[in-house]
């Protein structure tokens, strides 16, 4: 039974027609106690705290409190028995739940396992399903406000529970537990049941491990690997581990609803009885206002309707046994929430592991099931039935992209960057993937584990997923797939592959295969030359996604045009150069997607795209070209986002009036960033790593870039010993981009320093003639340079562009253009490399972002963006990190 406190000095000991007898609990609001009816039953009295009786928004938040707790059915939470809200003492009495809360059991018996762990989660989701049908979302749940009670589960506390307002959504304060917290909570995004579902997943990883998904140490730290880091959800057992891994996602829009998760569970457990062809179709039904079911569930209770000959969409199956704890535990993720599947003879698979909650609230649960359909919450409030949830299924998008580089070929070992890669990642899917957040995040990897040198990395591969020809995807395709990008001279792979042993037979074709590679099973061992502790980062780019048998040799140019892949989408058609005709792959590892179709026109006339968007031929463009991009300002359907791009001013410190660190910092407290970032998408740089990579991006890393200091750079100037009329060279290419911002910076610098800007220009992408031009003996001044990491972390940047290994000269490919060096920058890379904690890596990138800042080695200017122009008539379809559509989430409104 709950623990229950003597009463304390000034504690009433009457309320209305209650004695007190106890203390329960105490809050900021109020306290709750223990206490008696008149027939001597025990009930549970909140009380408001004394200070706020004169306070008029506190009783009204109290009477909230009461309104939500009587809208939620009674089985899920303590029924309301009698308040009085209007009284000197406003006060709510409620049923006493007579168990332990979860969080006590927990502590002193420590980790749930077996049924009981399953019942646990089948009672929590019930409420929870019931509470959002009752058009609230909770915000705080975890351990401590799960009771267990003898008939189930019991959710409280809605103290900062919220009705939701007419747009199905909140506005959001950070309220909650910060361990429990969704990301949504934390960035003061809107909020609304998709942050309960993400508690609910946290909650459940508490119970089975004993510790929260995301650590329970100082509110930073937690904070950050919310934002930023996969969930550790330690050895919580298969089938639950998927589900909560789902619910995991850091996106909200990509977490499946309560009713979703709730099905799931119940279809896990085997509780849906079979059907028979002839089963007639049951009536939507939903718990009245009471809590009490309607005729309908109480007829599916009792057996009077069978189940449907059709049944959700099953998540993929589990391995036949769990794995390990990954070392870097990810989510794996549902398939988009209205997908169906057909099952032969109307039976749903049935499934072991998780059990039916036996009670109330599992009754509750599973006449809540309908195969026909569930009835949704009415999150409105109003009444009405509520609109459909998602978008309707099936339907062509008809998008314009560029022409695909590398020959036109498709297959990841071609795709660097653009339509090709937009492209393979439609049609399949690899190891690990990068949200818009900049978070990393499993697929078809359930564990990446390196060794204590982070040199060593075992990666297992989630079992029973299939390429659209029905070979499996094992660990075998994957090193395969790896051989043919190491092969692929003009590709991404000497970037991103040189450090795995065996790298460079491969690139000399004297192999077909990375010797560092070994595959057995469903396990990948690989090999790197020294550690890297960011390995798992690199595994989202194409080069990585794995090839099937039919592939051939890697000079088969059929594969190379007509790859057969693994993904959400399978190749219909392509005409090189015109092109390509995506259809849905039904044998994808995550489900169905909602479109059936994908047709995509390939052009390089960025005009053309705004063209066929502006007459409704086509419902999604990116314009590639700059100036294509800013002539659709204002216009309906344009969308911008972040890439993880930094446009900036290389400084030539070697000689020149660069070399001296006050000179830098006049020229940086000279600009205006956000005349600069007006003429090319993206917005003015605070640092040197750009958004979307996680942490980066904030103002206050440097000062000179947050507003510009006219005075502040003429001191500076002068204290370089600069004067006006100094003759500076500013290194371009004549590039859509490079000129307009060259013309810029010249007259920016000339304005408030006085300077004589020369420019020195480089004709269009003449990188070559570039890279002569400014490191030649006599070069000086500053180059206009855009940049963007190989893989999205920090270092990966600030490694390829200031690495004391890294200077450039006029016979290598190197990019340390500044010339710039310090023993303490390279050895924070070198410790980031070796370092296997996620948040110190974090940290030491920063201290090495503003070891690099502080002196002024690379100027930032503009963080990079995209423009891209997007129909209305679809749901689900935004930039991915890399500015792709997420043609995989996208459906018919």
């Amino acid at each position: 039974m709950p623990e229950v406190a003597p009463l304390r000095d000034g504690d009433p000991r009457r309320i209305g027609g209650y004695t007190l007898t106890g203390l329960l609990g105490e809050g900021g609001q109020g306290a709750v106690y223990l206490a008696e009816d008149e027939p001597g039953h025990p009930v549970a009295v909140k009380l408001l705290h004394a200070r706020f009786s004169g306070d008029a928004r506190a009783r009204q938040r109290f009477a909230a409190e009461l309104a939500v707790t009587r809208r939620v059915a009674p089985f899920c939470t303590a029924r309301v028995l009698d308040a009085d809200v209007d009284g000197d003492r406003p006060y709510i009495v409620s049923e006493y739940i007579d168990g332990p809360p979860l969080a006590r059991v927990l502590a002193e018996h420590g980790p749930r396992s077996g049924a009981e762990l399953d019942r646990l989660a089948i009672g929590t989701m019930t409420a929870l399903t019931a509470i959002h049908e009752a058009g609230v979302a909770h915000r705080d749940l975890k351990p401590g406000n799960v009771l267990l009670a003898a008939d189930g589960p019991r959710v409280i506390d809605f103290g900062i529970a919220r009705a939701l307002d007419a747009t199905g959504t909140l506005s959001s304060t950070a309220v909650g537990t910060p361990a429990y917290m969704a990301p949504e909570q934390i960035t003061g995004a809107r909020v609304g049941p998709a942050a309960d579902v993400f508690a609910w997943g946290t909650t459940m990883v508490t119970a089975a491990t004993g510790r929260p998904a995301f650590g329970q140490d100082s509110i930073p730290a937690v904070m950050h690997r919310i934002l930023h880091l996969p969930p550790d959800l330690g050895a919580l057992p298969e089938p639950l581990r998927s589900v909560v891994a789902g619910c995991l996602d850091k996106d909200p829009a990509r977490r499946p609803a309560s009713q979703q998760v709730l099905l799931r569970l119940l279809g896990l457990a085997g509780s849906l009885p079979p059907a028979s062809p002839q089963t007639p179709a049951r009536p939507a039904v939903s718990l009245d206002r009471d809590g009490m079911l309607d005729r309908g569930v109480r007829a599916a209770a009792t057996g009077a309707f069978a189940a449907p000959p059709t049944a959700p969409q099953a998540w993929p199956p589990p391995p036949p046994t769990a794995p390990a704890p990954p070392a870097f535990p990810q989510p794996q993720y549902p398939p988009p929430p209205n997908a169906q599947q057909t099952v032969p003879g109307g039976r749903g698979p049935r499934r072991r592991g998780v059990g039916v909650l036996v009670g109330a609230g599992g009754a509750a649960a599973v006449a809540l099931v309908l195969a026909a359909g569930v009835a949704l919450a009415n999150l409105n409030g109003d009444g009405k039935e509520p609109p459909p949830p998602f978008d309707r299924a099936g339907g062509t998008l008809s998008m314009m992209a560029n022409t695909p580089y590398d020959k036109g070929y498709l297959a990841p070992e071609h795709a660097s960057g653009g339509t090709g890669t937009m492209l393979a990642k439609q049609l399949f899917t690899g190891l690990v993937e990068v949200t818009p957040q900049g978070a990393l995040r499993n697929r078809l990897a359930t564990a990446l584990t390196p060794d204590a040198t982070c040199a060593n990395w075992k990666i297992t591969i989630r079992d029973g997923t299939r390429f659209a020809n029905g070979e499996p995807v094992d660990a075998e395709a994957f090193a395969r797939g790896w051989g043919r990008a190491a092969r692929n001279p003009s590709g991404m792979a000497s970037f991103l592959m040189e450090d795995i042993r065996g790298y460079t037979e491969a690139s000399a074709k004297k192999t077909d295969r990375l010797p560092g590679v070994r595959a057995s099973g469903q396990t990948l061992d690989v090999a790197l030359t020294g550690p890297s502790c960011e390995f798992p980062w690199r595994l989202a780019d194409p080069l990585f996604f794995p090839a099937p048998r039919a592939a051939g040799a890697p000079d088969n140019e059929s594969h190379h045009l007509r790859p057969i892949g693994n993904g959400p989408f399978r190749l219909a058609s392509y005409t090189p150069g015109r092109s390509v005709e995506l259809v849905r792959n039904d044998s994808w590892a995550f489900g169905r997607t909602r479109l059936d179709r994908v047709n995509v026109r390939l052009t390089d006339d960025s005009n053309a795209m705004t063209a066929a968007f502006r007459s409704g031929e086509t419902d999604w463009a990116s314009p590639a070209d700059t100036a294509a991009g800013r002539t659709t300002g204002g216009m309906a359907g344009r969308v911008e986002y972040p890439v993880a791009t930094t446009r900036m001013l290389v400084p030539l410190t070697a000689r020149g009036p660069m070399k001296s660190r006050d000179a830098r910092l006049a020229v940086s407290y000279a600009l205006d960033r956000t005349t600069l970032a007006s003429l090319v998408p993206g917005r003015p740089a605070r640092g040197l790593v750009p958004p979307p990579v996680a942490g980066s991006g904030q103002p206050g890393a440097c000062p000179s870039c947050d507003a510009p200091d006219p005075e502040r750079a003429k001191m500076l100037a002068a204290r370089a010993g600069l004067g006006q009329g100094t003759v500076v060279h500013l290194h371009t290419m004549t590039t859509g981009t490079q000129l307009p911002m060259a013309g810029q910076v010249e007259t920016q610098l000339e304005r408030v320093l006085g300077w004589r800007v020369e420019l020195k220009t480089i004709k269009d992408f003449a990188y070559d003639k570039l890279r002569d031009q400014v490191t030649a003996k006599n070069a000086s001044g500053l180059m206009i340079f855009a940049w963007r990491p190989d893989y999205p972390a920090g270092s990966a940047l600030l490694g390829s562009l200031l690495g004391g290994d890294q200077i450039a000269t006029g016979g290598n490919a190197l990019n340390n253009y500044s010339g710039w060096r310090s023993g303490r920058f390279d050895g924070l890379l070198d410790r980031i490399r070796r370092t296997p904690d996620a948040a110190e890596r974090a940290r030491l990138t920063q201290e090495a972002e503003k070891v690099a800042l502080d002196d002024m080695a690379i100027i930032p200017v503009v963080s990079g963006g995209g423009v891209a122009l997007r129909s209305d008539r679809f749901t689900g379809l935004n930039p991915d990190v890399d500015g792709h559509p997420t043609l995989a989430d996208a459906g018919r409104r």
